[in-house]
């Protein structure tokens, strides 16, 4: 069954060959993703041209993200793999290397020393472990007292919910993964840890002009900054797991739905992960809370539900994906009976706002069975995706990166197409891509929507109902 909310899966050693990539695209998947925090060069080499493979033998068009690393702070070697942390205890983090022990550990972020303040709370292990910093020594150790214990691994995350880190937003590691990105077949990148809009500024500055950004939302500092950030980006992610970790885990479903809003409100896609089948990753079936999960994401109006290990290395992939796609399915068929299309407040363009809110109104007033969009960059088709229409969204573009790109958008299906010389040029495109597709019949109407000049960035100004012939 076709859903209109998009699917992410990651990529691992689950599901990385063309057989397996080839049955998850046909249970529901839409975009790929690849960490970059997992792997070497030659297995992410492997997927995307694994990915790209499939791409060819089913003749649709999938787009793959880049979901770089980030500045992701990991607790230091330990001898004899863990150790207990007593609550109570004092434990020193030291700024150079050392073997980790019950009184000191170091981290694979030396400027940490730099950063923290006193008073302020780290959080080891996702939070199983909690510590508050008594003293800093600059340049060289913090003093900490544990305040919640346990045993401590090599390798664990370390999350500072109260520390805004003055550090670049790309690690060396980062930068030198997005030149590798820059010059191979990718269409998103996902950015970790976003701080402020100016990280976003420092990764576009080194990405070829046509790909596209995702935010990760995933500290505290990023959700004061919002609306800077969501201006700066071209799609939002709401990371549940760091972010889960660095606040109060009762206000994440609340931020999930602020930031959902947002995106929709700024005619831009947002992505729901983390955790989202959690269950699958061993068992064959989701929880009740799991499908919950999901029928609020998609209630929320999230365009796409990403799968991380579920994935990636779960012992069900395949299955994962269905199950996100039937119980989406049933929570779109919810939305349509009981609330109908949805209402956008705001769109980065004035003219595009008010063709789309057009693109409605036209909608509750006459019979139409689908609405066909010319774009060149896909912004248009990103308003358009907001208002929820029942309708399938045909998007038509000449650049194949753009139409990958727009697998990412609610109710969009994607097509590559040459640029037409005349509007009604356009139209006949619409309606052959549309009649091929199964979406239209002959008789039906259709709404169309493209620009003048044709194909010219920022110039969509025309609108028009046809009639399939």
């Amino acid at each position: 069954m076709h859903i209109r909310t998009k699917i992410v899966a990651t990529v691992g050693p689950a599901c990385a060959t063309p057989a397996v990539l080839e049955q998850m695209v046909r249970a529901g998947v839409d975009v790929f993703r690849i960490n970059f925090s997992h792997g070497q060069e030659a297995t992410r080499a492997s997927a995307l041209e694994a990915i790209r493979r499939v791409e060819r033998r089913l003749g649709e068009p999938l787009a793959v993200m880049a979901d770089l690393c980030g500045p992701k702070i990991r607790v230091g070697p330990i001898v004899g793999g863990s150790v207990l942390l007593g609550q109570g205890a004092e434990l020193t983090i030291r700024r150079r290397p050392v073997q980790g022990s019950a009184r000191a550990i170091s981290t694979t972020l030396p400027e940490l020393v730099d950063n923290v303040e006193p008073g302020q709370t780290l959080l080891l292990d996702d939070g199983k472990i909690r510590l508050r910093a008594l003293e800093v020594r600059r340049p060289d150790e913090i003093i900490c007292r544990v305040t919640a214990g346990g045993v401590l691994a090599s390798g664990k995350g370390v999350n500072l919910p109260q520390t805004e880190l003055r550090l670049p937003a790309l690690t060396e590691k980062d930068r030198r993964d997005v030149d590798w990105i820059a010059r191979n077949d990718f269409d998103l990148v996902a950015l970790s840890f976003v701080q402020r809009a100016e990280d976003l500024a420092e990764l576009r500055a080194l990405l070829p002009e046509d790909m596209r950004i995702v935010a990760k939302i995933e500290k505290p500092q990023a959700l004061a900054r919002i609306e800077s950030i969501l201006a700066a980006t071209d799609a939002l992610m709401v990371a549940r797991g760091d972010l889960g970790v660095e606040m109060p885990l009762p206000q994440v479903p609340l931020e999930q739905k602020r930031l959902v809003e947002l995106c929709r409100s700024a005619g831009k896609a947002c992505i729901v992960a983390t955790q989202m089948l959690e269950s699958m990753i061993d068992r064959p079936g989701p929880t009740r809370a799991e499908a919950a999960d999901i029928a609020n994401a998609v209630l929320d109006g999230a365009d796409a539900l990403m799968l991380s290990a579920e994935t990636a290395v779960g012992k069900n992939p395949v299955e994962a994906v269905k199950t996100m796609n039937d119980i989406a399915a049933a929570a779109e068929d919810y939305e349509l009976t009981w609330r109908g299309p949805a209402r956008v407040s705001y769109a980065p363009s004035p003219t595009t706002s008010a063709l789309a809110a057009a693109v409605r109104a036209v909608i509750e007033q006459e019979s139409i069975a689908a609405v066909a969009v010319f774009t060149a960059t896909g912004t248009t088709a990103a308003v358009l995706a907001q208002h929820r229409l029942a309708q399938p969204i045909l998007a038509m573009s000449p650049s194949q990166r753009v139409v990958r790109q727009m697998n990412l958008l609610f109710g969009v299906q994607p097509v590559r197409q040459a640029t037409p010389q005349h509007t009604r040029q356009v139209i006949a495109a619409a309606a052959k891509h549309l009649k091929a597709k199964g979406l239209v019949r002959r008789g039906q109407k259709i709404v169309v929507l493209s620009g003048r000049p044709i194909g010219q960035p920022g110039t969509t100004n025309t609108l028009v109902v046809h009639r399939v012939g």
